[in-house]
C-alpha cells in the first residue's frame, strides 16, 4: 500500500508541475485576480467521496485552492456520509479545464452487508485520504467529470467483525474489500 501512496503522490506532483507551466511567469495573485472562481460545486457519483455506493456531494469554495464538502450516499447496510476538505494544486477557476487536487475526509468508509443475515450488517466511520482530477468541458468549463483514488483508514472493529463473518460456516463471502476506492462523478459549478 505504501508503494501505491508514493505513486499517487508522485503523479500529483508531476501533474501539478506540468499544469503550472501553463501559467508562464505570472504570479499566483495575478491569475487568481483575473479568474473568478466558482462558489459551489455540485455533483453526483459513486464511491466514498459521494458517501457510499452512490450519492450527491456539495462543495463550498471559499478560496481558489480550497474547498469544503459534504456528501450523503447509500451503502447497502445503511446511509453513508462524508465531510472534508479539498486542496487544489491549480486554482479552481473556469478557464482551467484540468485541475489536480488532494482530499482529506471523515465519514462512512466501510460496511458489512450480508444477505439473509442482517444482524451482521453494519457501517463504520473513519478518516480517508486521496487525490484526483477534475476535467471540465464546454465553453464555460463549469461542468464535467471528477475522478479520484481514496485510501480509507478503516476502524479496527471492522476487521474484527469481518473475521467473525468469514468464520461463520453458513455464510459465503462474495467479495473482500479493496485497499483503495475509486470515486467518479459528474459535477457542475455555480458562481
Amino acid at each position: 500500500m505504501r508503494k501505491l501512496l508514493v505513486i499517487i503522490f508522485v503523479m500529483l506532483v508531476v501533474a501539478g508541475t506540468a499544469q503550472n507551466n501553463q501559467y508562464g511567469n505570472t504570479t499566483a495573485k495575478e491569475y487568481d485576480k483575473d479568474d473568478f472562481h466558482s462558489l459551489l460545486d455540485l455533483g453526483i457519483g459513486a464511491g466514498l467521496y459521494y458517501g457510499g455506493f452512490m450519492g450527491p456531494v456539495i462543495q463550498y469554495i471559499p478560496l481558489n485552492h480550497l474547498g469544503i464538502f459534504g456528501s450523503a450516499g447509500y451503502f447497502f447496510a445503511g446511509l453513508g456520509w462524508q465531510a472534508g476538505i479539498t486542496g487544489y494544486i491549480m486554482p479552481k477557476v473556469p478557464n482551467k479545464p484540468f485541475r489536480v487536487f488532494g482530499t482529506a475526509m471523515y465519514g462512512t468508509n466501510a460496511s458489512i452487508y450480508v444477505i439473509g443475515a442482517s444482524y451482521y450488517n453494519k457501517i463504520y466511520l473513519g478518516p480517508s485520504f486521496g487525490g484526483g482530477i477534475e476535467m471540465r468541458f464546454g465553453r464555460s468549463k463549469r461542468s464535467g467529470i471528477n475522478a479520484q483514488i481514496i485510501v480509507p483508514i478503516r476502524d479496527s472493529q471492522y476487521d474484527v467483525d469481518l473475521n467473525i463473518v468469514k468464520n461463520d460456516p453458513s455464510i459465503e463471502i462474495d467479495s473482500e474489500p479493496l485497499p483503495v476506492n475509486i470515486s467518479v462523478g459528474y459535477h457542475f459549478e455555480i458562481r
